[in-house]
Parts: C-alpha cells; structure tokens; sequence
C-alpha cells in the first residue's frame, strides 16, 4: 500500500482508525478496520430497540439530538450524547476521554452518522436519560461515518401533558419533552455564587389553557432571560422544551432543566412551533390569539425590609370582623394563627407571584371547566399547608362597614422574617406562643 494512499485516507477521516508512524512508515492497526476503510461492508441495519442483537456484520444509523460534556474537578472526562435512530428510538451515548482524539473531531449535534461495533455499558446511577438501562459506547474498535441517507425524524419530540406532570404521573426517572405558551416569567435569579444555578422561572400555557411552572438554569437561563428582554413587544412566545426532568415543590409537579442537556427552542420555525401557532388562532376562531406576557416581580426583592417594617403587628383575634361583600375577580384565602382564622383575598399582583396565574385567569379556566361550586382550581392547592406572614391592608372602608376582607398587600414565607416576627408576637403577647396548635 502507497503512503499516498494511506496519507489520503487518514487525512480524509470519514472513517476513524488508528496509524502509528515510525521510521516514516506507516501502519495500520487491526485487519478489521482496513478492511472497512477500502470495502465498507457495513452489513445489516440495526435499531436501537434491537441493539443488544448487533455484531461485526450489523450497523446502526442515528442522528446526534443533544451532545454535552461530562465535566469532574475541571477536566472532561466523557463526551455524552443523546442519540436517535430512524424509528425514533432514542439512547445515552459516551465517549470516554483515551478516546477524544478519534472521535471528538467528527462528532457534532443534529448530525448524522453510521456506527459499527459500538460497545455496550450498564447505567448505575439509577437515572436513565432515555429510560434504557444501558449506554452505548464509542471505544477504541468503534468506527464512525457520516451518513447521507438518514431517514427518521429530525427531532423525535415526545411530549408530555401539562395534567400528568402537575399530578405527577409523568415519567419521573427519565427525561420528558414539553411545548407551551409562554404567559408570565420572572427576572432571572443570579443570587447563588455557582453560575449553573442561576435561573429563570416560566409559566406555559398549553392548548387547553393548563398552566405549568418550567425552571431553567444555567446558560440556557441567560439565553431565555436575553431574549425576553429583546422581544418586549413579541406577545406570542412558543417554546419547546427537550429533555426535562421532573420537579415537585409543595406537592405540585412542575419541570426543570438539566444541566446543559435540555434543548431550548424559542419561537423556532419548526414543524410542532407553528402547528401549536396554527392551533392557537385556530382556537380563537382566528382571532388575535397572543396573550401578552406579564413580568413577575423577583422573589429577591425588598420583601425583607417591608415585613421588618415599624408596623403595628396584628394577631387574627385582634382584628377579625363580620364577614360582608366580596369583590370580583379576586382569590379568597382562608389563613389560620393559634388565635383564630380569617380570611383574606389575593388581588393579581401577590396572586401572580405566589401562583404565576392571576385570579382573573383562574376565573376563565373555572368558567372553561364548568363554573361549578363543586370544582376546585388545583392552581390553588400550592398553598395549603404553608405558612406565611401577611401586610395587609386595613382600611377606613373595613372600620366603617365591618368588612373583615382584608387585602393582603404582600406576603412572604421567609423563614428567618416569620421567625423574627413570631418572636415579636411573644413578647408583646406571652401568651400567644401557648395557643399556637
């Protein structure tokens, strides 16, 4: 063989194999791989489902959808990829580092290639990314085309419903996939000193006009956080979101990012983004379907400072009144202290903080569902169970008609702001810690 030839088919790279050059010659290693180099009999297709059923005479054809590295005491120990094969099938794929120099040229996301001889490695951590219970491995008998003729699909989204996730019955040890409207969101929260978690909170709406709370952190945060900020008059925001994982807070599901797995698309001219668009105006029966999208106020705002205030601290006993008239289009609440209970209504501001929905919304989806006594928005079941301190805001209306309605102007459940206000409620009131159940 030429060193012409051998020179032209390593600087080529379609196909990775290893050369050793000593003396000026050059070797190849292993009859299999220069075999494939000059032949290229790549034998039978395999999919991913049937992959524990290929070997030497088998390939498999797959498309990269997501590729990240795997990061420990600052060195990158593995490439790792998510990858799909022409059923939609997807698998966690890895590239160990002894192995960078032969692969991590060639590989790139939402490329596609044909692989021989991969390897096979069990998952032990007890998540699966695409919920089989082993990766597939590029090792150093591995080899690794482009390939041209890739007929599956481009994306292989697998989404979920709002419902299932927000009762939790989504599939909880491996990744999901949502898209939505995006109808609220709060600034991006830089407080913590790792930039991987730093994050932004979003509310979607999906077709039926459920609400889901999404967290995103790390670079994708900053990206989502920079392009509200570009569009302030783009009303109409549809974003998927690939590869999340479940979050539960207060008993609630919601969804969360993944380090940098998740796949971020933004008003992107793709199939499912403008069929959800063509649905929406649909649904409006082609009217102006773009809600406009509110900005929440930051949960690190001056919330601290008000409730530490000089203000006169109430217990419940103390200001309780006949109940009389509830106004429109707000969420009353009933709360508890160890002295009596009151209620109190949640206007939009405060309701949209603690709920990422307004009462008016509430009121739309209830009508929706049947505007019926019987029905319970299961937006508000978040706050049972919790404990907050409340400013409200007793006014001369209250004193002069008896109104026990109090508007609640802000509330907080900070735990160092409810515990210096308890403290003050023993000492102007030595009694009350003995009434608290």
């Amino acid at each position: 063989m030429s060193k012409e030839i051998l020179k032209h088919c390593f600087f080529g790279a379609d196909i990775l194999f290893a050369i050793f050059v000593l003396n000026r010659n050059y070797f190849c290693i292993g009859a299999d791989i220069l075999f494939a180099i000059f032949k290229m009999n790549i034998g039978n297709k395999v999919y991913l489902k049937n992959i524990e059923q290929i070997d030497e005479n088998s390939h498999i054809k797959v498309r990269v959808l997501k590729m990240w590295n795997f990061v420990k005491n600052n060195t990158v120990c593995s490439i790792e990829m998510i990858l799909m094969d022409e059923e939609g099938t997807k698998y966690h794929s890895r590239v160990f580092n002894q192995n960078f120099s032969r692969f991590g040229h060639l590989l790139k996301e939402d490329e596609t290639y044909i692989i021989l001889k991969p390897n096979m490695a069990a998952v032990i951590n007890g998540f699966s990314y695409t919920s089989h219970k082993q990766t597939l491995t590029l090792d150093w008998k591995s080899i690794l085309k482009k390939c041209e003729d890739f007929s599956g699909p481009v994306n292989g989204f697998m989404f979920v419903d709002f419902n299932s996730i927000i009762e939790q019955t989504c599939p909880r040890d491996t990744f999901f996939d949502v898209i939505g409207q995006i109808v609220s969101f709060r600034p991006l929260e830089t407080s913590n000193p790792v930039a991987s978690k730093h994050y932004i909170k979003l509310t979607l709406s999906n077709l039926d006009s459920v609400h889901l709370k999404v967290t995103i952190f790390g670079t994708q945060a900053y990206q989502m956080s920079q392009y509200l900020k570009n569009n302030p008059t783009v009303n109409c925001v549809v974003i998927v979101m690939q590869f999340l994982k479940l979050n539960i807070w207060n008993g609630v599901g919601q969804a969360k990012s993944h380090f940098e797995v998740t796949k971020l698309f933004k008003n992107s001219d793709i199939v499912e983004i403008n069929e959800f668009k063509k649905k929406l105006k649909a649904d409006d029966n082609g009217g102006n379907s773009e809600k406009s999208i509110t900005s929440l106020q930051s949960y690190s705002s001056s919330y601290t400072d008000d409730f530490k205030g000089t203000f006169p601290l109430k217990t419940i006993c103390e200001i309780t009144e006949p109940l009389k008239n509830l106004p429109w289009y707000i969420i009353p609440i009933n709360v508890q202290d160890g002295t009596g209970t009151i209620g109190l209504t949640l206007f939009d501001r405060e309701a949209k903080r603690l709920l990422d929905i307004s009462a008016y919304e509430l009121k739309k989806i209830h009508e929706v569902a049947g505007d019926s006594d019987a029905l319970f928005p299961m937006q508000l079941n978040v706050l049972k169970n919790r404990k907050f301190g409340f400013l409200v805001d007793i006014t001369k209306y209250n004193v002069d008609n008896y109104n026990n309605i109090y508007t609640i102007l802000k509330l907080t459940e900070d735990v160092s702001i409810l515990s210096e206000l308890e403290s003050k409620l023993e000492l102007m009131n030595p009694s009350y810690l003995a009434l608290v159940p």
